[in-house]
């Protein structure tokens, strides 16, 4: 590991008080509360104007008091914590005010929390830990559910199905630590799409060969040489994140005919295909450029 990366690592974040991971909490040391609005309104575009001091300064503030749960994460997941950390950071750096207001309004729909995940995904793959007495009591109230009545009834629709343990998870996503497993579980699982499909266009454009979490020797292994393209870990880790950040936002791009050109190596931003997806990981190599070469969250 470079030494002047790992310097930055422990001086960046050391005034941050470190908060409790969730191994801490299923030991029974902490109790993670969900906040009622876990996220701010930030314009993007404006965001990525500030001077790179001012970013630095904005991305301590925000994850510094979570880096232990981002080593930990990381090392639960094998994906980089330095990735974990600029796909959540760039989440938080594009939140609308209807963002803002679905949490207040106490949504369990939609994308919620610091990771801005679907509830639909965390809830399909896995991505938060439900308790087994969540589970139970949502599988009964599934099982005593009425059949929907004709609409010559006149009745109103009965509840959606599983709408406890939806109710569960978007709860949880609004804390930044599970938000924080979330991402890193989602990104492992990106990844090894990705390895599975190393001919498609968007891993060919970055490429990619890298391997799948689940066979990688470490995390870092990610940027090292071979895994993508670029002369030096810090230009990989660009290719990273602008590959992985899109995918976070649209996974189908790497399964893609035509995904369009990465915007980091020349594409056209603000037109389709992929538009959004193409401009978040524009955006999240930007933001993992900028702690990649500050040395921040740096797992020893």
């Amino acid at each position: 590991m470079d030494e002047k990366r790992m310097a930055g690592a422990g001086g960046h974040c050391a005034s941050h008080t470190a908060q409790p991971t969730l191994s801490q909490e299923a030991r029974g040391k902490a109790l993670l509360k969900a906040q009622r609005v876990s996220v701010e309104a930030m314009d993007a575009e404006a965001f990525f104007k500030w001077p790179k001091t001012a970013r630095i300064k904005w991305y301590c503030s925000t994850l510094c008091a979570y880096q232990d749960q981002l080593f930990e994460s990381s090392r639960r997941n094998n994906v980089p914590a330095q990735l974990i950390a600029a796909c959540i950071l760039n989440e938080l750096a594009d939140i609308k005010f209807q963002d803002v207001w679905q949490e207040r309004l106490g949504a369990i729909k939609g994308s919620l929390g610091p990771a801005q995940m679907q509830v639909q995904t965390a809830t399909e793959f896995g991505h938060v830990d439900v308790p087994r007495e969540v589970l139970e009591r949502n599988d009964a109230a599934n099982r005593f559910q009425p059949e929907p009545p004709l609409v010559s009834d006149g009745y109103s629709p009965p509840p959606p199905r599983d709408l406890l343990l939806r109710s569960y998870v978007a709860g949880r996503l609004k804390i930044m630590q599970v938000g924080i497993e979330a991402v890193a579980r989602e990104l492992a699982r990106l990844l090894t799409l990705m390895a599975k499909h190393k001919t498609k266009s968007w891993q060919q454009q970055h490429g990619f060969n890298a391997p799948a979490p689940a066979v990688a020797p470490h995390p870092h292994a990610f940027f090292q040489k071979n895994s993508f393209r670029g002369a030096t870990d810090n230009e990989r880790f660009e290719q990273l994140c602008d590959s992985l950040i899109a995918a976070y936002n649209s996974p189908d791009i790497i399964i893609a005919m035509n995904p369009g050109k990465s915007v980091l190596l020349g594409g056209a931003s603000g037109a389709p295909p992929y538009l959004d997806a193409r401009q978040h990981g524009f955006n999240g190599a930007t933001i993992g450029w900028d702690i990649f070469t500050e040395g921040l969250f740096v797992q020893p």
